[in-house]
């Protein structure tokens, strides 16, 4: 089966089909892929989006987590670079608190094993001035090396990847997962991207295995031992430019100090991925004839929800059974 796109969701579902028939990958490795330069953060029960479909497949997507990467530590020898640390999830006035802090433990009820929720905690460094809910199962992952542990994985189980254009048959059975660059082809869902900056920042001191940090639309991921990513920039755009922006390296820089105001910097680089999208923010899984597949728009949600529905789509093209009816993301 020939899988075109080697981003997280591309090597997902190869990775996943691959346990139990023969798979290529074509990538052409192009600029800008998302999870290169994300940091992905796995705590979808905070969000204050109510598309049920789209909480239905992160909240699966969450709890599959944990087991995934259990299996893929041991079959790679690249560490996927996944910690269960936590996150802080900061508030400015008492009544989005109290609102979110409810809709929290109402998830609670459903999810109990994945979320624990401490309520205004003092942070060590961290800017004590916001109401702050604790969420125990909050993870974090870095894109990269999950990418790249996912790679080794998958070939050591006897994949091929090719980093090359796809120039096969027409009647070659082909799944496309090619994120931004799905607004090349020809077929629909029409695809759209925005423009992601993510500041990386290096501190002094000893930092190391912190909760995520986030604030409305902006998060602090402690990756490694003083090294922070922060972001993010949602820049709608046509162009596949990744070229960073002073502009937006100092914004990031005034949300790590906003939230970290005590914590030194002494180096600074920055990340830029495209996120794709499909109608509604939500992604398409489905087929666009009996010999075309396509898996796109996952946007933010990708390192979040790549890997489960990786499975999900290689149980329902082997066995037609799965965990999530994908036929509700199939709308053309």
């Amino acid at each position: 089966m020939i899988i075109i796109g080697g981003g997280i969701m591309g090597m997902s579902i190869a990775y996943h089909l691959q346990q139990h028939i023969n798979t290529i990958v074509y990538d052409r490795q192009d600029e800008g892929q998302a999870t290169k330069a994300s940091a992905g953060i796995i705590c979808p029960w905070v969000s204050q989006r109510r598309n049920k479909l789209w909480l239905e497949m992160v909240t699966k997507s969450a709890a599959y987590y944990p087991k995934f990467i259990e299996k893929l530590s041991r079959e790679s020898n690249i560490d996927p670079a996944f910690k269960q640390n936590g996150a802080y999830i900061l508030f400015d006035d008492d009544k989005k608190y109290r609102k979110a802090l409810k809709r929290i433990k109402n998830n609670n009820e459903i999810y109990r094993e994945m979320i624990s929720v401490s309520e205004n905690k003092d942070v060590k460094d961290l800017n004590n001035e916001y109401y702050n809910i604790f969420v125990k199962g909050g993870g974090q992952v870095k894109g990269e090396s999950l990418l790249e542990a996912l790679k080794d994985a998958y070939l050591k189980s006897g994949g091929t990847i090719k980093y090359e254009e796809y120039k096969g048959k027409d009647d070659d059975f082909k799944i496309y997962a090619t994120g931004a660059y799905g607004r090349e082809q020809s077929f629909e869902p029409k695809v759209s991207h925005q423009k992601a900056e993510i500041l990386h920042v290096k501190t002094n001191g000893d930092y190391e295995n912190l909760p995520v940090v986030m604030h409305r639309s902006h998060y602090i991921v402690n990756l490694n031992k003083n090294h922070f990513a922060v972001g993010t920039t949602h820049i709608d755009t046509e162009s596949f430019d990744v070229t960073p922006t002073k502009e937006n390296m100092e914004y990031l820089l005034n949300v790590f100090h906003e939230f970290y105001p005590q914590i030194e910097i002494v180096d600074q680089f920055m990340k830029v991925g495209l996120r794709p999208y499909t109608r509604d923010f939500l992604p398409f899984l489905g087929y666009i004839d009996e010999k075309t597949f396509v898996a796109n728009g996952l946007g933010s949600s990708g390192l979040t929800a790549a890997p489960f529905l990786g499975k999900v789509i290689s149980d329902t093209l082997l066995f037609n059974d799965a965990e999530l009816d994908i036929e509700k993301y199939s709308y053309l």
